[in-house]
């Protein structure tokens, strides 16, 4: 089985366990570590689906709705009001809960910069040039090795964006770089917290964000890598 039936398999059905997709994993360490990398985001938005259901929902549903009755029949004369406010209401926890389920992506990447650091190459597949620039193969890039050694290269999810995370070894420290589709989402130039700082561009329909700890030399390390990653056209 070539490369790109292994990929194509397994993006169709992470949980498939069929004989000769076994057989391409163990003979191909790269194609071991994409297909636990799939697994375990398949596993993580299986995760994020899963919103439980208030018990007493439906009897909330039906009690709103018998006070909404009443209200109506008690101020017939005064309809326009209540409309306006239930128009209101409705439009403030529809924004709400909007709020709370989408950040910017450079939040989304400060966020993930907590647990960042303790994440670990997927599988037993050594992490070389070839399974670095496979991965990115799939943003349309590809990345000179001669940047520095690159310690960790993850998928991850940011706002419910399935990206790319690299952890490469500079002189200032490691940073990381988030490859991130772009799927029109709003994204600060630069940003920070008390902790990191970081810096963002967007190239090839891909937004890209360099982020490192506060005090760290962002611009000269984004404008490096700019020239060692490289976009097909």
């Amino acid at each position: 089985m070539d490369e790109l039936e292994f990929r194509r398999r397994v993006y169709t059905n992470p949980a498939d366990n069929e004989k000769d997709l076994l057989e391409a994993a163990a003979q191909n360490p790269d194609n071991d570590a994409f297909w636990q990398d799939i697994k375990q985001l398949d596993e993580k938005l299986k995760t994020a689906a899963q919103v439980p259901v208030p018990d007493d929902l439906a009897n909330r549903l039906i009690l709103k709705q018998t006070l909404r009755e009443f209200n109506q029949q008690k101020r017939r004369n005064r309809w326009y009001i209540g409309l306006a406010a239930s128009v209101a209401f409705t439009f403030g926890i529809a924004l709400t809960a909007w709020q709370q389920q989408h950040v910017q992506l450079d939040q989304a990447a400060l966020a993930h910069m907590y647990y960042a650091e303790t994440e670990q190459p997927h599988g037993s597949a050594e992490i070389t040039p070839h399974l670095v620039n496979a991965k990115l193969a799939q943003f349309g890039a590809e990345l000179d090795p001669s940047i520095g050694h690159i310690a960790s290269v993850n998928y991850c999810v940011l706002d419910a964006i399935r990206s790319l995370h690299l952890i490469i070894e500079t002189p200032e420290g490691r940073m990381s770089v988030f490859l991130v589709p772009d799927h029109d989402k709003p994204m600060t130039s630069d940003f920070a917290d008390s902790v990191y700082q970081g810096s963002s561009y967007a190239l090839h329909k891909t937004n890209i964000l360099v982020v490192g700890d506060k005090g760290t030399n962002i611009p000269a390390f984004k404008t490096e890598l700019k020239q060692y990653l490289k976009f097909s056209a």
